[in-house]
């Protein structure tokens, strides 16, 4: 008998424990994350509606802030949709600021966090009535506008059934102190990347939302209020109810993107490696195309693989994980792509299950440095001239904080074929624009690595790619004439990345075999080639340039192609 009520008192003791658990979290939501059959019938009112908005269009030159660039703090929403280690880690690096429908919702989470170990100190509770957890769709999109000010810029939020959601936003800014400009179009942002740099991607989504505006319309207003004068529109292809480019796809750099990927049995696997193409296929903001990176998110009922679905947060990286067989081979595929960076796994909780269309990126949002120090630059990559007698390096930097620069902070740091790091100083030409020159004799095949430092009194220091040494910008020296480019006629195969470093792609239909000589005309490497797809290891290789030669399955040699290892 007694053991029997001690039975029982454990499993109410039990009960109790997860009752409370749960009740901080959001386990029931009030809404769907699809659009609930309601809300597509508004759906073209809205887009009238949104096409009638007052224009406050921001002052020029506008500069969309990515995802990647600094920022000040993450907004989440309580009760949670997002597991309280998450809370806990982002607590430990930025500030958090979390959206709660009342006082005593405030008081709720203060006490929950306080017992889970979160840090307080960086924690504020705001009072905004919410109707969701995806803080990502109805949160604030970041500008510098042409004050040298971060401004958020107010879409028409696309679910027209949940005013709460996207009035919340209305609040946010009364809390930040902070100008907003409402852009007259249907969006949400787990449909919207950028780069900072002018290019922003979404799915065709945006297209059907908007249908009383011509894509020529959406193309101009993504340039008034977001400095997006290259609006990349791909298909979907994940083929579920969503339609969210971040459930599939993410721009991890200005040169980089990461792409989900299918098996071959898979009867999307073309759609998705279309999409991987497009990226593949398009030049960069810095001129170079896009290094594509893939991870295997096959996306089974049973456990999800929503790997793109991340949060960047300064040098962080918080990559879903759910127990899959392919998780760890997920967090390789972030460090390989983004090193130096931390890349912190995020399990899921049984009260946050992560699903492939919606995981940690959907349910939180980074909110810009209002003081951040803004460095834009165009950067020196790709193969060089040695014949070239001037390099310039020519950066925008900017000190939001309103104090000034440290003149002798600004600096080229670089290193030639790995060596020392050494520092070139930085001189202003006027205003916000700095210069420097490479102008000291370079040889043929060497390898420059370089970066740009800089730090304002307030104490920010920022560095340009965002995490320095460990991933810096790279040009080659080639004697005499430059290697010639592929022209548009003979894009017969994909060849990406280029420059690489450690290995690279070659795409294309009825290839047979490759053959790959030095610079000396040495033959270096013979191999079967497959169809469609062909990953090449070249870590071995030494740096320099080599001749990629490939036949197609009649023997006949296509246009061959140089390629650079680093």
């Amino acid at each position: 008998m007694a053991k029997k009520l001690i039975l029982l008192f454990t499993l109410i003791l039990t009960n109790s424990l997860i009752f409370a658990q749960a009740e901080h979290y959001d386990v029931q939501p009030k809404f769907s994350h699809f659009l609930t059959a309601e809300e597509q019938l508004q759906m073209f009112d809205l887009s009238v509606q949104a096409n009638q908005t007052v224009r406050n269009v921001p002052p020029a030159p506008v500069n969309s802030i990515a995802e990647f660039q600094p920022m000040e703090a993450v907004m989440i929403s309580y009760p949670l949709g997002i597991p309280i280690s998450l809370v806990r880690s982002l607590s430990q690096i930025t500030q958090v600021k979390v959206l709660c429908n009342s006082n005593s919702q405030v008081n709720s989470a203060t006490n929950y966090f306080n017992q889970n170990n979160v840090n307080m100190q960086n924690v504020t509770c705001w009072n905004v009535r919410h109707d969701s957890y995806w803080t990502r769709d109805y949160g604030p999109w970041f500008i510098l506008d042409g004050n040298d000010s971060i401004a958020i810029i107010d879409f028409t939020y696309n679910r027209p059934s949940r005013p709460n959601d996207d009035v919340a936003l209305e609040y946010v800014i009364d809390y930040m102190d902070i100008t907003k400009y409402d852009m007259p179009m249907v969006h949400t942002g787990g449909n919207f990347m950028c780069d900072g740099y002018g290019t922003a991607a979404s799915t065709q989504l945006l297209l059907d939302e908007n249908p009383t505006q011509t894509m020529s319309s959406l193309q101009q207003m993504a340039y008034q209020y977001l400095g997006v004068d290259n609006y990349l529109i791909v298909e979907d292809p994940m083929d579920d109810y969503i339609y969210h480019i971040d459930c599939w796809g993410k721009f991890l750099g200005v040169d980089k993107v990461l792409i989900g990927q299918v098996p071959a049995t898979d009867y999307r696997y073309e759609d998705y490696e279309g999409a991987a193409a497009v990226f593949a296929n398009t030049l960069t903001p810095w001129g170079d195309y896009y290094k594509v990176y893939r991870v295997y998110s096959p996306g089974n009922s049973s456990l999800a693989t929503p790997y793109t679905n991340s949060l960047i947060l300064n040098d962080h990286v918080f990559v879903p994980q759910t127990g899959s067989q392919w998780d760890d081979e997920a967090i390789g595929v972030y460090q390989q792509a983004m090193p130096g960076y931390t890349i912190v796994p995020v399990m899921q909780t049984a009260y946050t299950p992560w699903e492939n269309t919606d995981a940690l990126h959907c349910r939180t949002h980074e909110m810009a440095d209002r003081n951040m120090l803004y460095i834009k630059h165009f950067p020196i990559i790709g193969i060089h001239s040695a014949d070239d007698e001037a390099r310039f390096v020519d950066a925008t930097i900017k000190a939001l904080s309103g104090q000034p620069l440290v003149s002798d902070s600004v600096q080229v740091v670089y290193r030639v074929n790995h060596g020392e790091w050494q520092h070139l100083p930085m001189q202003n030409i006027g205003g916000d624009e700095w210069q420097a020159c490479f102008c000291d004799d370079l040889h043929n095949l060497d390898t420059v690595e370089y970066y740009i430092s800089a730090q304002d009194l307030s104490g920010k220091k920022e560095m340009h790619p965002y995490i320095g040494a460990a991933d810096p910008h790279r040009f080659v020296i080639v004697g005499g004439a430059a290697v010639p480019e592929v022209a548009a006629d003979e894009m017969s195969y994909l060849l990406y990345p280029n420059p690489v470093t450690d290995h690279f792609v070659i795409r294309g239909e009825n290839l047979s075999l490759l053959k790959v000589y030095n610079a000396v005309g040495q033959l270096i490497m013979t191999k079967e080639m497959s169809d469609v797809q062909n990953v090449i290891d070249c870590q071995s290789w030494p740096a320099g340039i080599y001749q990629i030669v490939i036949s197609d399955n009649s023997g006949q040699q296509l246009s061959a192609r140089k390629i650079v290892k680093l």
